[in-house]
This record gives structure tokens, C-alpha cells and sequence, in this order.
């Protein structure tokens, strides 16, 4: 119970901010040993991380709905199998995992159709979207350009979101990204 406490706490301050720095990953190359580590030090599945992960497989297996409600439930899931394969990587597990999983084909958080104005409107809600976002179009492009490298350039997209509302982010995010 204490998990699922700290989990949703975990989710809940998530919605808050998105932010760059260290959190980002390669989600191709991210193994299930850090994914662990991160577990043991923050006492909750890495929802930064796995945010990413989850953007990044969803764009190799042509989904593009972000769905929130899932994260929990693949988070757990992966964790236990990376208990038994901590030198495994965590895409092909996250991959697996997630395409067991009911998934909406429609929802707000698009990566095809969802533009800054959603984003604008609702900040705190959109934050969690813009980090599955960094990794989708990274899945997408097969490019390790991120917005989530710096502050700087996750900065200048907010910005850019700001002075483009009809804009797609995804078409924001690329132009911001290193």
C-alpha cells in the first residue's frame, strides 16, 4: 500500500512541471540496472523516465495518444521483470508490456494533432505530455535531439509554444531541439 501511496504521489508532482536536465535519457539504450537504481533512490518507479520511454514506444509501434492512465500500471510491470534482467535493456520490455495493454486510439494529448494552444490552456496537466513528447519525436526521427537537454531549449519551446499557439508541438519541440 505504501507503493501505491508513493507512486501516486510520484504522478501527482509530476503534473506540475516538466524540466531538463540530468532525468533525460536515451530510451533505446536505458537498461533496466538504472531503472532499478532509480527505483532504490527515489522509492517510486522513474516517472520522468518512463514518460520518455513510453513516448519513444509508442512512435516505433505508430501510436500517438499519450495516455496517463497506463504509466502505473507499465511502470510496475516493467520493474518486476527488470528484478530478474537488470543488464536488459527496458525498451523491449517496455514495448511488450505496453502492447498487452487496452489503449485508446483517440484522447487530448496527440502527438499528430495536438497543438500549443491545449498546451497554453492547460500547463500543469500538459507538463507530463511534453516529456512523452521529447521522447515520441525522438522515437520518430531515430535523432537524439531533446528539448530536455538543457533548460535553454526547453525554454525556448515553451516560448515558442507561446507565439505559435495554433502550432503542432511536436513542430515546436523540433524546431527547439538540440
Amino acid at each position: 500500500m505504501k507503493r501505491i501511496v508513493l507512486f501516486c504521489a510520484a504522478l501527482f508532482c509530476l503534473a506540475h512541471t516538466a524540466y531538463a536536465g540530468s532525468d533525460k535519457i536515451d530510451p533505446k539504450e536505458y537498461i533496466c540496472a538504472e531503472y532499478l537504481a532509480t527505483v532504490s533512490i527515489e522509492h517510486a518507479p522513474p516517472l520522468f523516465e518512463g514518460l520518455q520511454i513510453d513516448g519513444y514506444t509508442a512512435a516505433k509501434s505508430g501510436k500517438t495518444v499519450a495516455f496517463s492512465r497506463i504509466m502505473p500500471s507499465l511502470m510496475l510491470e516493467v520493474y518486476a521483470l527488470c528484478q530478474s534482467q537488470p543488464e536488459a535493456k527496458v525498451y523491449p520490455l517496455w514495448s511488450q508490456v505496453r502492447s498487452r495493454l487496452p489503449l485508446p486510439e483517440d484522447g487530448l494529448w496527440r502527438a499528430d494533432s495536438t497543438t500549443c494552444a491545449s498546451y497554453n490552456a492547460a500547463p500543469d496537466d500538459g507538463s507530463g505530455f511534453v516529456i512523452w513528447l521529447d521522447g515520441y519525436i525522438r522515437g520518430k526521427d531515430n535523432n537524439d535531439a531533446s528539448v530536455l537537454k538543457r533548460d535553454k531549449d526547453l525554454n525556448a519551446f515553451f516560448q515558442g509554444c507561446k507565439r505559435e499557439p495554433s502550432a503542432l508541438m511536436q513542430d515546436v519541440m523540433r524546431k527547439h531541439a538540440k
